[in-house]
């Protein structure tokens, strides 16, 4: 039996080969594609997360007096609340946070002197900084116990000492209380993250004085513990304490950020919950930043999901190929053994134990090489997708051996099941009719779920669902174009077409998988290829509303002049200006509405590209906050500087260029505030290859916003990279997934297939006419197949609906014009000469002379 064996495995080597390398490729693919989508994920939460300080946990509360020092009376204390928060840390957020740091900083008193500039100093008890400093002059801010007068020790930094003019015994006003400088630091490590939101201990930083907009320059001077405890003697003076939590970037993943959004919320009532400490709140920028970062996830696992549910049928119909060409190859040997009397388990030996001889090694060593490329993290759905392809194939074994129980050698004679000859069950019927309504439902589902469908696996089925059942169409369909096409041809004085499509129509049904795996390898080709061109649609659209034109000049005071030197930059073919008058309002209702006056038939005319301008008509546009607050009626808006502008609402505008987005706006005729002075402005160039140095050198120290500079932003997102790459290897590998089946069909067939041109070259076909009967009797197939399939790709997000929404990555803009780009109609062209041109190869490779092939009795 041993030996039986293996002569049966070196008669099947090549379908056995060909079944076990792909699915090594399948099994690799199942483990490296996921595990790298998922590693883009988690890069791209890092960097929603930041690398600034703006994310960190910040547990902060104000006290001062008796109950500010009963509750943290010093270091020692301070350090325990530290523990204490950070015991209350849910758990997702304590494994992406480090050490608290503990602080307690003084408001900031301004320096009483006469001075180039404002100053403002904070006096900070900073345990943690005097493990980080050395002293280069002077020493440690001691003070006295008890102490309630006098000058109060500090230390400051060198460098904010040398910019200020400070030396060391200087002694600083402010006001109530002085100080004296004792020691001069500097950092051990100024790289120290520690540093980060701490720069004021480090050297002067510019801050506003309260309630104005008058720059000042500001320093924290650090003091020691007893110092601390005189500033709690007064009752007045409310200290700042902040307990903050580093988040850690590179230990933030994708999988946690939903997570850490409701342990964030509940932290907060934990924070605000405790009884034994003055009131504290829980201050952050982590929550906004997840919930944006979670919109873009949803949408891109929504859409990818949909891309790797597509390529996993592939993949699983190709493998199902294989299996079959396998299964048709062993259909002669298991006929004569069940002639011989054998039962259907000893069928199975055979046809069962090839297929597992070729798949399961295989699949092992795909997830073992899958693993070693480290792609990312493992993923649970790798396992699950490789284990179903394994079952898959063994489940068509199963049935080439169930094919068998009616009788032997008479079955496989008598039997004839090319597609056109084939007869239709009750059972096939009602087979393709549940697969059909399957996909309905699962389109109907999908779309009354919506954008909360997510990654449910009903997403990742509907690609397959409804390829699947586009495929039963067109199969039902396929004979009867074929026999449709017999009469024609006949009539054609050349017999290529003619045999080429009766050829094709006696492929026999596993033949048709083919046509399944290329229908849904088009399906995704096209899918992909309409979402991404959709995707840097609805940006582009995004930056030109976002700026407003090529680029955007933010201008404190523009005169004609200035108007004139932007205007001749070399590049700049338009300029239009455009006042802004902001903190405007009416005399019913003071809430503050912007002034916008432009020219609007102007503007259009500059950047006809901007999306949502509307014209004025009668009236004025306003924003749906500004039209809640005027009312329909007219209004007069004025402020200081400006003459009084009547204005009457006529028609709504959701957004204008450099105005933020739901804000108050008003768009009037440039005319009307033209000559309101002292007020901002905006100029919107235009023009082709823009010189931008010479653009900021006409504008200077104005704000310039650069449109490519925009929408490389929005394209240079982490997740929108990740969609970018996902779906152009998930086109690639469709196609390539596709060519290798109408390989594998070709060379398995090829031996039969020379035998048959042989006889046709004894008849006088001639080299030439073989090829074209190679294309003839491919291009049926090719063409329905990726005909079909591209139609529904392009269809695809159409049908999905809201699941596939991209307005997270376009600026709230959608794209409902899902149309494939050049490169996708290229790639689409190319793929199908890829095919045609294996064909020739493979009708060459295989071609046998006449007088070798023929034998003496044929």
């Amino acid at each position: 039996m041993r030996s039986a064996g293996m002569r049966l495995v070196r008669a099947q080597w090549a379908p056995i080969t060909a079944l076990a390398v792909l699915m090594l490729v399948s099994a690799l693919l199942a483990v490296a594609v996921p595990s790298r989508t998922t590693a883009g994920y988690d890069r791209a939460a890092a960097a929603a997360v930041g690398a600034d300080t703006g994310a960190d946990v910040h547990v902060k509360g104000e006290a001062g007096g008796a109950g500010a020092f009963a509750a943290v009376p010093g270091e020692a204390a301070l350090s325990s609340n530290a523990l204490a928060w950070r015991d209350r840390l849910p758990r997702s957020l304590a494994e992406v946070t480090g050490e608290p740091e503990s602080s307690v900083t003084s408001p900031g008193d301004r320096v009483e002197g006469d001075f180039r500039r404002p100053r403002i100093l904070y006096l900070g008890f900073e345990p943690g900084a005097w493990r980080r400093i050395r002293f280069v002059s002077g020493r440690y801010p001691f003070n006295k116990p008890g102490q309630t007068g006098g000058d109060m020790s500090v230390a400051v930094a060198k460098k904010y000492a040398d910019q200020l003019g400070y030396k060391l015994g200087d002694r600083i006003d402010l006001g109530g209380m002085s100080v004296r400088i004792v020691g001069l630091y500097e950092p051990a490590d100024a790289t120290d993250q520690f540093w980060r939101p701490r720069a004021r201990i480090l050297h002067p930083t510019i801050e506003y004085l309260p309630n104005s907009t008058i720059e000042a320059d500001a320093g924290t001077a650090l003091i020691d513990a007893f110092a601390y405890s005189r500033l709690t003697r007064d009752p007045r003076l409310k200290l700042t304490y902040d307990w903050r939590f580093p988040v850690r970037t590179g230990a933030v993943s994708a999988e946690q950020t939903r997570v850490m959004v409701r342990d964030l919320d509940a932290f907060r009532s934990a924070v605000e919950g405790r009884a034994d400490l003055f009131p504290c709140e829980v201050s952050t920028a982590l929550d906004n930043r997840l919930k944006e970062f979670i919109a873009r996830l949803h949408t891109a696992q929504s859409v990818v999901g949909l891309a790797f549910g597509g390529l996993v049928a592939v993949a699983a119909g190709l493998l199902l190929l294989a299996a079959g060409l396998l299964g048709e190859r062993l259909r002669p040997i298991l006929g004569v053994m069940r002639a011989r009397g054998a039962s259907l388990r000893q069928l199975a030996a055979p046809a069962c134990g090839l297929t597992a001889l070729a798949a399961v090694p295989a699949a092992l060593l795909g997830y073992a090489a899958g693993r070693l490329l480290d792609a990312g993290p493992p993923q649970p759905s790798s396992l699950v997708a490789i284990g179903l392809l394994v079952l898959a194939v063994l489940g068509v074994s199963a049935v080439m051996v169930l094919r068998e129980r009616g009788g032997g050698l008479g079955s496989v004679a008598e039997r004839r099941d090319d597609l056109v000859a084939a007869r239709l069950s009750r059972r096939r019927l009602v087979m393709d009719g549940l697969l059909v309504v399957l996909a309905v439902i699962g389109v109907v589902l999908l779309r009354e779920r919506g954008a909360s469908a997510g990654t449910d696996p009903l997403v990742a089925a509907v690609p397959a669902l409804l390829g699947a059942a586009l495929g039963v169409l067109v199969l039902r369909a396929y004979p009867y174009l074929l026999r449709a096409a017999g009469p024609l041809l006949r009539r054609r004085t050349g017999a290529v077409a003619f045999i080429g499509v009766a050829r094709a129509s006696r492929q026999k049904l596993v033949g048709a998988l083919p046509l399944a795996v290329l229908l849904l390898a088009a399906t995704i080709a096209g899918f992909t290829s309409t979402v991404d061109t959709a995707l840097r649609i609805g940006q582009e659209r995004a930056s030109w509303a976002e700026v407003g034109a090529e680029a955007r000049v933010e201008a404190a005071s523009l005169d004609e002049a200035g108007l004139r030197r932007i205007r001749a930059v070399r590049g700049v073919t338009g300029a239009v200006r455009v006042r802004v008058i902001t903190r405007a309002s009416s005399a019913t209702d003071p809430a503050p509405v912007t002034v916008v006056g432009v020219d609007l038939d102007a503007y259009r005319r500059l950047a006809p590209e901007v999306p949502g301008i509307p014209d004025t008509g009668t009236g004025a546009l306003v924003s749906p906050l500004a039209a809640r607050t005027l009312g329909s009626g007219t209004v007069t808006l004025s402020r200081a500087g400006m003459d009084p502008v009547t204005v009457k609402p006529s028609r709504q505008i959701e957004r204008f260029p450099g105005q933020e987005k739901n804000s108050a706006f008003v768009i009037v005729p440039y005319k009307t505030v033209a000559n309101a002075t002292g007020f901002p402005s905006h100029v919107f160039v235009t023009g082709d290859h823009i010189d931008v140095k010479a653009l900021r050198a006409a504008a200077p120290g104005d704000d310039i916003v650069l449109r490519h500079q925009v929408l490389r932003e929005m394209t240079g997102l982490p997740l929108v990279s990740v969609v970018h790459d996902t779906f152009l290897e998930g086109a690639l590998a469709g196609g390539v997934y596709g060519l290798l089946a109408v390989l594998l069909v070709l060379i398995v067939g090829a031996r039969a297939r020379g035998r048959m041109v042989a006889h046709l070259r004894a008849l006088g076909l001639s080299r030439r006419q073989s090829r074209g009967l190679a294309l003839v009797e491919l291009a049926p197939v090719l063409l329905c197949a990726v005909g079909a399939g591209w139609v529904l790709g392009l269809m695809l997000p159409e049908i999905t609906g809201p699941v596939v929404d991209l307005r997270p990555y376009t600026g709230g803009f959608a794209v409902t014009a899902h149309v494939p780009g050049i490169p996708a109609l290229l790639g689409l062209l190319g793929a199908l000469l890829l095919a045609a041109a294996a064909a020739i190869a493979v009708d060459r490779a295989f071609d046998t002379d006449p007088g070798n092939a023929l034998r003496t009795v044929e």
